[in-house]
């Protein structure tokens, strides 16, 4: 056993004042992650043209809604809820005419829409007006078929044009919803990024049909639908675990940097950076697997160093099945599997027979998250589902999409390329809604020297096995990126961020003999740390 502590100093209860301080960090992140994290209902009555059944509001076949304003209005934006992922097609007119609708030469077209080529569900898009009108009239062709849950139309300043009467089959339900709609329309208003993949498929399989994103493992979109059975089918329903996810990391990384460095005061040090760590926050705030991915990732390498640190063989057989779970929430999981067999190795341990164990729960768990997948549609069996793991590789194999804010591995840390996942452009306000997902400067660049200064004196010259758990998981975690063709973004760096956290710690402990230096370089970081936090709270959240 290479971590040579008393048996009494690795048992050491948490005090008071440790509690007190992880759980205030733990409700201040929940807290700040939850305001304005998603609005907790969404147009629910649909209208859909042509005639698709009673339950969707149609009638019989009629393809032209008309609304009216009561007066010549001057138009901005024209707001539109995709409810379902179908095809949406339609012609826009306008007419400034006084008194009713006119005939067919009194229309001028405005705008042409067509969302075959985009991804939607759960969504507005928005159609940029900048015109004076009392009437606009939506055309749908023969190709539309999506459901529309609510058409909201705004002024040149931003404010909402009371709609005074509607002509078409049924097309009150476009305009019935006007109320439970908040402006300005941003991130918290519907589905956003890959949300309109995630949230579909976990829809689907609340709903027992065939799931639409089936390229990773069923896991985390599981967690979605557990999120939306709860809280229901909107935006903050979907998106809530996700923030309890992240907030679970905090006490967790305390957890393990109190342990590593047998400091409370260390453990406090790495939760506060993990607190206001811009990813962290962002991809709580997220409904997809990435932050489920970065939960199970952390605990894995918790119970992998209380097994090093103490050789309890409970830690171990936890550790593998954390891996279990992150692998079934995306394949890339294997990376950090990969480092915790590398860190067993050098520390000379060879409890295989846990691993074994560790590995049949992780596969009994992968082949139970696929239990609603085999239940959708007509049904499936085993042997689709093993077929389904073929295909899977091969489409990451062969993937060959471009993305305009995809970036390179190498760029992550420094972060030369962040991910612009969210815009909204809020018209007669000045202001932008966006949501950018990157790191805190001050940790991501901040990690770059620790980490190079402890390859150099404490890998190199004077080796520490402390320093290698936090090193050799960073390196393999991000290395094997270099090795995959495919499109990549900055999101997939997000289960190194604990490991950036370690390496700065480690330096500051360093520090600790100069009591007083070593206080005010903490605090100081600490400070920068949440001062960014405030300064890039708005890039970062959608908040307008």
């Amino acid at each position: 056993m290479h971590y040579k502590k008393k048996r009494t100093e690795m048992r050491i209860a948490w005090k008071p004042w440790e509690l007190a301080s992880i759980a205030a960090l733990t409700a201040i992140f929940i807290v700040i992650a939850t305001i304005n994290l998603g609005a907790l209902e969404i147009p629910s009555s649909c209208w859909q043209p042509h005639d698709h059944g009673t339950d969707t509001g149609a009638g019989t076949g009629i393809d032209e809604v008309v609304l009216d304003f009561g007066a010549v209005q001057p138009l901005g934006d024209v707001y539109i809820f995709l409810r379902d992922a179908n095809r949406t097609e339609f012609d826009l007119y306008g007419s400034a005419s006084t008194s009713t609708p006119p005939g067919g030469d009194g229309w001028r077209k405005l705008y042409s829409y067509d969302n075959l080529e985009k991804v939607h569900f759960c969504n507005w898009d928005k159609i940029e007006l900048n015109t004076n009108a009392r009437f606009l009239k939506f055309h749908f062709t023969n190709e539309s078929t999506g459901k529309i849950g609510e058409i909201l139309v705004l002024s040149r300043a931003n404010r909402r044009i009371a709609i005074e009467n509607v002509e078409g089959e049924n097309g009150s339900r476009l305009i019935d919803e006007q109320n439970r709609v908040q402006l300005p329309i941003t991130q918290e208003d519907g589905a956003y990024f890959d949300e309109m993949y995630f949230v579909r498929t976990a829809w689907e399989y609340l709903n027992f049909k065939e799931p639409y994103e089936w390229t990773h493992p069923p896991l985390g979109k599981l967690i979605i639908a557990l999120g939306i059975l709860i809280f229901g089918m909107n935006p903050f329903g979907w998106r809530f675990l996700g923030v309890l996810a992240a907030a679970a990391m905090i006490p967790i990384m305390f957890s393990l940097s109190r342990l590593m460095f047998k400091s409370g005061g260390a453990g406090i040090f790495a939760a506060s950076l993990l607190t206001f760590d811009f990813m962290h926050f962002s991809l709580a705030r997220l409904a997809t697997g990435e932050i489920y991915l970065a939960l199970f990732s952390l605990l894995s390498f918790f119970f992998a160093f209380l097994y090093l640190y103490r050789g309890s063989p409970y830690a171990l057989f936890l550790s593998i099945v954390s891996c279990g779970l992150c692998f079934t929430v995306k394949w890339t999981a294997f990376f950090g599997f990969i480092a915790i067999l590398a860190l067993m190795l050098v520390c000379k341990k060879r409890d295989w027979q846990l691993i074994l164990a560790g590995l049949l729960v992780s596969a009994a768990i992968y082949l139970a998250s696929y239990i609603p997948s085999m239940l959708a549609g007509g049904g499936h069996g085993l042997i689709d589902i093993f077929k389904l793991q073929f295909r899977m590789f091969d489409y990451h194999a062969g993937i060959r999409a471009t993305h305009p804010f995809s970036s390179p591995w190498w760029s992550w840390q420094l972060m030369l390329k962040p991910l612009w996942m969210y815009s909204n452009t809020l018209d007669g306000t000045g202001t932008v809604s966006t949501v950018v997902l990157m790191g805190n400067p001050a940790i991501w660049w901040g990690s770059i020297p620790a980490l190079g200064f402890i390859v150099i004196q404490r890998l190199i010259r004077k080796f520490d096995y402390t320093a290698l758990f936090i090193v050799l998981p960073f390196l393999l975690l991000w290395l094997p990126y270099a090795l995959i063709t495919r499109i990549l973004f900055i999101y997939h760096f997000a289960a190194d961020v604990p490991f950036m956290i370690l390496a700065i710690t480690y330096c500051m402990m360093m520090l600790q003999e100069k009591r007083r230096l070593f206080l005010f370089a903490m605090l100081s970081f600490v400070i920068l740390a949440v001062a960014l936090f405030a300064l890039f709270y708005p890039v970062i959240s959608g908040y307008p």
